[in-house]
């Protein structure tokens, strides 16, 4: 099963569309984060607050949704030189999740999923995605994940995306990969 953490505040602009491309004839589910209510973290890490009732929102259903998952994209516009707030609320609140005792193997388990991020951004996203693409690295790195690869992808206007012809080549050969996996499963 693969699992999208959707990062857009639009529901129809380039991020969805190379997204709906790449997710074609999966097993799949998307998560728009803009729709849920994730608060922001708590960092207890040096008390003996437990942060399993700190919450009153959506972020464990989520969460739940991505251990289920066999794949994890996440997929954000470039929004000034970063991911979105609302897929940053999510992985910010792993600063909890580590230290929950009824998740006693969070890392272990995240770790063991394969990754995708999408990326799409105007004004040269290659080269402009690149502290992004660090800080999953950072990421990645701290959890123990080394099942990852990035997609970039250039629109700024409406379907611009769509006329990126390096990136709808990886998208081809990634939802090739991702459909023979649904079949597998």
């Amino acid at each position: 099963m693969i699992t999208c953490l959707f990062g857009s505040s639009r529901n129809n602009g380039n991020s969805k569309m190379i997204l709906d491309y790449l997710l074609y004839g999966t097993d799949h589910q998307v998560i728009n984060l803009y729709d849920t209510n994730i608060e922001k973290v708590i960092d207890n890490r040096h008390s003996d607050v437990d942060s399993m009732h700190l919450h009153h929102d959506d972020y464990s259903k989520v969460l739940k949704n991505v251990m289920d998952a066999d794949t994890i994209i996440f997929s954000t516009p470039l929004y000034w030189y970063s991911m979105s707030a609302s897929l940053k609320l999510f992985i910010d609140r792993w600063t909890e999740s580590l230290r929950e005792e009824h998740r006693n193997n969070f890392k272990e388990e995240m770790s063991k999923k394969r990754y995708i991020v999408m990326i799409v951004g105007g004004d040269n996203p290659i080269i402009k995605s690149q502290p992004l693409i660090d800080q999953f690295k950072y990421i990645f790195e701290f959890m123990n994940i080394t099942d990852y690869s990035f997609l970039i992808g250039e629109g700024e206007a409406p379907s611009d995306v769509l006329k990126d012809e390096d990136v709808i080549k990886k998208v081809k050969a990634l939802n090739l990969d991702l459909r023979g996996m649904s079949k597998n499963v």
